[in-house]
C-alpha cells in the first residue's frame, strides 16, 4: 500500500468520527480535543527526548490541566500561566544543568502553550459559535487548502525550497492552499449561504493563510528535534500533531480574532 492509499483508508475512518465531534459540539467537542491534548504532549515530550531534552512525563497533566482551565474555567489565563512559570522555574533550580535547564525550561513552557493553550482556544472557538458551526467550517477550508496545496505542488510545483524549514513545499501549492478558502466563501457569500462578510474573510484567511504557517511550525519544531514525524500513531499521516498543527493555529487565530470583532462592533 502507498503512503497515498495508506492517508485516503486512514481518512476514511477517521474523518467521519471528527465531523461528528465537530457538528454535536459540547462535550463531544471537549473530550475529542482533550484526547488530542493527552496524545500530542506526549509526543511533543517524546520528541524532546529524542532531542537529548529530559522533559519529565509529568508536564502532560500540567498541559491536560491548562486545558481544562481554559475551556472550563475562562478567565483564569494569566493565573495559569504564571503557575506553569513557577513549575518551569522550580524545575530548573532543582534539576539545574548549566548547558540545558534554562532552554529546557522553555521548551516545556512552549509545550502547553502549543499542545494545550491552542486546542483549548479552537475548543472555545467551538462553543461559542456552536450556532454557526464556525471551528466545522473552518476545518474544512483548512483540509480544502491542504488538499490543493499537496495536489498542485505535486503536480505544477516549480519553485520549491521558499522556505528552508520545508524545502518540499513550493511556492504554486502554497499560493493554491492560500487561496482556495477565499474562493469558497466569496462563492458562499454570494450564493447569501452566509451574510458576515467580515468572518467570511477571516476565517479564509485563518485556513488558507495561517494554517499553512501552522504546518511550518511544527516542521520547524521536528527539524528542532531531528524526527520526520511527531509519532507513528496514524498510519501515512504520522502523528497527532502532524494532523492537527494547521487546525490548533488556524482555530486559535480565529478566536482571538473573533474577540477583538466582539470587543470594536
Amino acid at each position: 500500500m502507498t503512503a497515498l492509499q495508506k492517508r485516503i483508508a486512514v481518512s476514511v475512518v477517521f474523518i467521519p468520527l471528527i465531523l461528528a465531534a465537530l457538528w454535536f459540539g459540547g462535550p463531544w467537542l471537549i473530550i475529542f480535543f482533550a484526547l488530542a491534548v493527552l496524545i500530542g504532549s506526549g509526543e511533543y515530550i517524546s520528541m524532546l527526548r529524542r532531542a537529548k531534552y529530559p522533559v519529565p512525563w509529568l508536564w502532560i497533566a500540567a498541559s491536560l490541566a491548562s486545558y481544562a482551565q481554559i475551556v472550563l474555567l475562562p478567565g483564569f489565563e494569566l493565573v495559569t500561566v504564571w503557575v506553569l512559570l513557577l513549575l518551569a522555574f522550580l524545575e530548573a533550580l532543582l534539576r539545574w544543568d548549566a548547558q540545558k535547564s534554562v532552554l529546557q525550561a522553555a521548551l516545556e513552557l512552549f509545550g502547553v502553550l502549543y499542545a494545550a493553550f491552542l486546542p483549548a482556544l479552537c475548543v472555545r472557538l467551538g462553543l461559542e459559535h456552536q450556532e454557526s458551526r464556525l471551528l466545522l467550517g473552518l476545518v474544512v477550508l483548512i483540509w480544502c487548502a491542504d488538499s490543493l496545496a499537496y495536489f498542485v505542488g505535486m503536480k505544477w510545483g516549480k519553485r520549491r525550497g521558499i522556505v528552508k524549514i520545508s524545502p518540499n513545499k513550493s511556492l504554486e501549492g502554497f499560493l493554491a492552499g492560500a487561496l482556495a478558502p477565499f474562493v469558497i466563501v466569496t462563492i458562499l457569500y454570494i450564493g447569501k449561504l452566509y451574510g458576515d462578510l467580515t468572518l467570511l474573510l477571516l476565517t479564509a484567511f485563518a485556513a488558507g493563510i495561517v494554517g499553512q504557517l501552522g504546518d511550518l511550525a511544527e516542521s520547524t519544531l521536528k527539524r528542532f528535534c531531528q524526527v520526520k514525524d511527531s509519532s507513528n500513531l496514524i498510519p501515512g499521516h504520522g502523528g497527532i500533531l502532524d494532523r492537527s498543527d494547521s487546525i490548533l493555529m488556524a482555530g486559535s487565530f480565529l478566536y482571538c480574532a473573533t474577540q477583538i470583532i466582539q470587543q470594536v462592533r
